[in-house]
């Protein structure tokens, strides 16, 4: 009764499919109890088909519907409700699935002799209806290359009826495999939604728009170094040309191909921006013929340098090395503090024991229930005591649990008297009769160990365990904790006999507890001289980290040095298969201890070094909304291999191609109306873009925002930046005179020696307390110590790397006579000391007084370099000129200029794009079966989407069709060799938005 569609499906394929629906359909039918009549049988077979026809026509419709208007975000509607927020898409889907499935089983029907058979699926009318037919089909890709579609709408009806009279009724689950792409185009879209939208460590728009902008700002940049008068190295005229290059690219590599209409509209564009503006008033010179080489919209591949030969500086892809160092003796430290290693040592030496019975009987038992005193008398109640008596030792039996070893045992024969009483009524007599019995029981009493306890050794087996001769260090080893055990679960329990007595009542307690042994005095200076050997080599670890990364915070050596650590972690430990003795635990348990103290400061470097890129930061993003650590993904980006298209799939109606229709085909800053593209209501941007160039001219206040952040945050600074900013004010007041330049220094010198008599101070305290000097006499070392150091910026650079710790160490080890452990002690106390004390505010001079030192250094050190460079533009003017220096000399980028060299000059530029396409469709060559020729679109268009549910000829709310909208961000890094011109944008204009940024589309009007 239903139309046939299977007519240009081959007949191969065919043959599969009825094959695959019939094993669907075979596990699903549950006849209920029936005649077994021919033309029930035969109805019922027939409609079985013509739902299988029925579910296949339905399938096709709801996915060609489903693709036309895909519901991406549910409406507050009784059906929108019913669709789960995570996956609208499929639930609209399933749903339209059921509908449709629902419509056409109405069509099919089987008669045969007076027997009529019908197909039917439950009405829907409630949210819990909705949702309940959702969960009722099922979906999936299928096919090769999953470009079809599977479906199951479960609990499908047949009603057999003769007559008025329902004969039975069956349920089956039909499954169909339809070619219809509707998953494949939904998914695709997906991901090219979900590519636009990365960020610059995964594929997509962030990384290819980095690979189209470096060339640009390389070839920009060094062309205005060169003297080509260009005052905007990057103006966002480049952004939109490279945005739209980059999308195409995305569209190729997720569809295959990309928009034909966006193809042409990029080749117009580019043919208006050109090459020609890349390199405005070059004038056809030799270097306007270089940069013109190397300005063509792929990956740079090497570096735009001047075209001279490469210097020897290091490069941002070099390595540098970087080790454990001081990290490893503030672990030291807390792990070889006498306390400290006394708990360590003591768990090698702990050993958990437990008592394990075994009571058997041997010969008696339990009497019988006592006679009764006659007749007619009745049972009230009865009741049995017992008690024991030890009457002799046996030879044990010892049970001993797996994983425990046998301390000691012993056993006793213990007898067990048995009394029964029965109280017996008879009216309002009462009697007792009672019976009793012995029973003799053969209890064992073991008690076992195990080497297992809170120690983080390995739980091997100890083999000198008990032997007092077994230790390298002398001592019992762990031969007492024998005694020492059955003292406490034993001789506590009242002796042998009380605990087999026990035992044989079934009453005796066997908790485990734990017993440690008594440790040789000799056992700690072994263990420490074992890890100060470790420390050393833990000291020694390094890795090797790309300069550029350490650079901009993209890695994190702290987390590298604990990768490390724990790759060679085993062989730190040296953890023997079986130990030779409880020292040799112990010595592995401090090891442990030492390299988990060693993981945790790591940890906790980690953790300073991300808070310390979060205060660096803190003033790029202002400036750009970019960071350190985005602006390292845009240089690694830059040379991304691009993923390739696509390649076409295949799928049961044969290759499946697509084509991709945007609306605008190219996203101008531009506003568009719907004038020009009918997608379009009212007037909108389809593309915003955001430009900053971080150093613009004049550069000298971002420059000290840069070098600010970088040297402190918050409202104080540590000594080590203090000290090194009032050594370069020294050495600049040295070469001129400046008032306010030497008011600033004043004031920072007092923070410094303040902060160095707080520190010295608690040296002293330190030396006083680890050794035999008093506190003048340790004061007096300390003096003597940092004496080397004659000036405040020195000192305060001393003690703030550690290197005055250890100087006072030497001279208390020469006064003192320390020996060579004591003296170790004692440098490890002095570094933990110097560490607490320069935590302290008053170690930390406050940030505003550094933060004016710094800047007047800045300053001075500028105006000196000024007037150089003006002195020679006066006696060399025309001369300039005449070389292509033009009239764009001002100073642009941040100068990178340690205290006596100029090196380079950099600059930055943070570029922010946001897009949203009018409509977004992508068309399959494969459309509904029974149509030759047909197609089938995915489009998004942002709007709303109707489904009658209820068949009340009123179509309700079901959802929305968002529009395709996507936002990236990248940043572009240059470095120009040390001349005054630099590079960067010279019109003054810091930051550079287009017409409605900061929101594209519709909504941005």
């Amino acid at each position: 009764m239903i139309d046939d569609t299977r007519g240009r499906v081959p007949f191969a394929l065919l043959g599969v499919l009825l094959l695959v629906s019939s094993l669907t359909l075979a596990p699903t039918l549950r006849p209920a109890p029936a005649p077994r009549d021919t033309a029930v049988e035969r109805t019922l077979d027939r409609a079985t088909a013509e739902t299988q026809t029925a579910m296949r026509d339905a399938v096709s419709r709801a996915g060609q519907r489903a693709s036309t208007d895909p519901v991406l975000e549910p409406a507050n509607t009784s059906v929108g409700r019913a669709l789960n927020d995570s996956r609208p898409f499929r639930d609209a889907l399933r749903l339209r699935i059921y509908l449709q499935v629902r419509d056409r089983l109405r069509r099919v029907g089987a008669t045969s002799e007076g027997v009529e058979a019908t197909a039917s699926v439950p009405a829907v009318e409630t949210t819990a209806e909705y949702r309940e037919a959702i969960e009722r089909v099922s979906i999936a890709r299928a096919g090769p290359n999953g470009t079809a579609l599977r479906a199951t709408v479960e609990n499908v009806t047949l009603t057999v009826r003769r007559g008025d009279r329902v004969v039975t009724r069956r349920t089956v689950s039909p499954t169909v495999v339809v070619a219809t792409p509707v998953l494949t185009l939904h998914e695709q879209v997906q991901t090219y939604e979900r590519r636009v939208n990365n960020g610059l460590d995964k594929p997509g728009l962030s990384q290819r728009l980095t690979a189209r902008l470096y060339p640009i700002v390389w070839a920009r940049g060094y062309a205005q170094y060169g003297g080509v008068p260009i005052e905007n190295v990057l103006a966002n005229r480049h952004v939109s040309l490279a945005t739209n290059g980059a999308l195409l690219g995305v569209q190729r590599s997720t569809f295959g191909r990309s928009d034909p209409d966006g193809r042409r509209s990029l080749t117009e564009a580019t043919a208006m921006v050109g090459v020609e503006d890349v390199i405005t008033g070059s004038n056809n010179t030799a270097l306007a013929q270089e940069v013109l080489k190397r300005t063509a919209y792929r990956p740079a591949s090497e570096d735009i340098s001047t075209g001279g030969a490469s210097g020897d500086h290091p490069r941002a892809n070099e390595t540098m090395r970087i080790g454990v160092n001081e990290t490893a003796d503030d672990a030291f430290h807390s792990v070889a503090a006498p306390e400290a290693l006394g708990r360590t040592t003591a768990t090698a030496y702990t050993v958990d024991v437990r008592l394990v019975t075994d009571s058997r009987r041997v010969s008696g038992g339990r009497p019988p229930r006592p006679p009764s005193p006659g007749e007619n008398w009745t049972l009230v109640r009865e009741q049995t005591t017992d008690s024991t008596d030890a009457v002799g030792a046996v030879d044990p039996r010892p049970s001993v649990p797996d994983g425990w070893h046998e301390l000691d045992s012993f056993g006793r024969t213990v007898e067990v008297e048995y009394t029964r009483v029965a109280l017996w009524e008879n009216g309002s007599e009462r009697r007792s009769t009672a019976s009793s019995r012995t029973e003799r029981r053969r209890v064992t009493v073991t008690l076992v160990g195990r080497h297992e306890s809170d120690s983080g050794a390995p739980d091997e087996r100890i083999r000198t365990a008990h032997d007092r001769e077994g230790s390298p260090v002398g001592g019992p080893n762990l031969a007492d904790v024998e005694p020492r055990a059955e003292r406490g679960l034993v001789g506590r329990a009242g002796g042998r006999d009380a605990v087999a007595e026990r035992a044989a009542e079934g009453r005796l307690r066997t908790p485990t507890v734990s017993v440690t042994g008594k440790r040789p005095d000799s056992l700690r200076p072994w263990v420490y001289r074992d890890l100060r050997r470790l420390r050393e080599r833990v000291r020694a670890t390094n890795v090797t980290v790309e300069r550029g990364a350490v650079g901009t915070f993209e890695t994190n050596p702290a987390r590298e040095l604990r990768r490390k650590l724990a790759d060679r972690r085993a062989a730190l430990v040296d953890a023997p298969d079986t130990y030779d003795s409880a020292a040799q635990k112990a010595r592995v348990a401090a090891r442990i201890a030492y390299l988990d103290a060693v993981d945790d400061r790591l940890a906790v470097r980690a953790q300073r070094r991300g808070s310390a890129r979060e205060g660096v930061d803190r003033q790029l993003r202002n400036r750009t909304g970019g960071s350190l650590v985005d602006l390292r993904k845009s240089l690694t980006a830059r040379d991304t291999q691009i993923p390739r298209s696509r390649p076409v799939p295949t799928g049961p109606a044969g290759p499946l191609r697509t084509r991709v229709d945007a609306r605008p085909q190219y996203l101008t800053l531009a506003s568009v109306s719907e004038e020009s593209h009918p997608a379009i209501e009212g007037s909108e941007h389809p593309l915003v873009a955001r430009n900053v160039n971080v150093f613009t001219a004049p550069y000298g206040d971002a420059a000290a925002v840069v070098t600010d952040s970088a040297m402190a945050s918050g409202d104080r600074t540590r000594l080590a930046t203090a000290a090194t900013t009032l050594a370069a004010a020294n050495a600049t007041a040295n070469r001129t005179s400046n008032a306010t330049l030497d008011s600033h220094r004043r004031r920072l010198r007092y923070r410094v020696e303040q902060a160095n008599s707080h520190v010295a101070a608690e040296l002293a305290g330190t030396v006083s307390e680890e050794t035999d000097a008093d506190s003048a006499a340790s004061r007096t070392i300390v003096e003597a110590a940092l004496r080397r150091w004659d000036t405040p910026a020195a000192r305060g650079q001393a003690l703030a790397d550690g290197s005055a710790a250890r100087r006072i160490a030497t001279v208390a080890a020469d006064r003192r006579g320390l020996s060579a452990v004591e003296r170790d002690w004692l440098w490890m106390r002095l570094r933990s000391t110097t560490d607490d004390a320069l935590a302290r505010p008053i170690a930390r001079p406050k940030t505003p007084v550094v933060n004016q030192t710094a800047s007047t250094v800045r300053t001075v050190a500028r105006d000196q370099l000024r007037q150089r460079i003006e002195s020679a533009g006066r006696r060399r003017a025309e001369q300039l000129a005449k070389r292509r220096l033009g009239t764009k000399t001002l100073p642009a980028g941040l100068p990178l200029v340690p205290p006596w060299q100029w090196v380079a000059t950099t600059n930055i530029w943070w570029v922010t794009v946001e897009g949203e396409y009018a409509r977004f469709a992508v068309t399959a060559s494969h459309g509904p079966p029974t149509t030759p020729g047909a197609t089938t679109t995915y489009a998004r268009d942002g709007e709303r989407v109707y489904l009658d549910v209820d068949e009340d000829g009123d179509a309700e709310l079901l959802g929305q069709s968002t529009r395709l909208s996507f936002r990236a961000h990248t940043g572009v890094v240059i470095v120009v060799p040390p001349r005054p011109r630099g590079v960067g944008d010279k019109d003054g204009v810091a930051v550079e938005e287009s017409a409605g940024w900061p929101t594209a589309g519709a909504s941005g009007e």
